[in-house]
């Protein structure tokens, strides 16, 4: 820990250990993202899987 005027300033961490945050932070946001949508998704634009899996045969 890096400390300005006795008052924590930065924290130094391998770029493996930040590698992994940058993932979990994305991955955490991908989640809420999922969670938060579908209560705002129009059902007359949204298309079912099966029609999606027919569209890319």
């Amino acid at each position: 820990m890096i400390f300005k005027d006795n008052e924590p300033a930065a924290v130094l961490v391998g770029i493996e250990t930040y590698q992994a945050l940058q993932d979990e932070l994305e991955d955490l946001r991908s989640e809420l993202l999922a969670i938060e949508r579908p209560p705002s998704l129009d059902n007359n634009v949204t298309v079912s899987l099966e029609d999606m899996e027919a569209r890319f045969k």
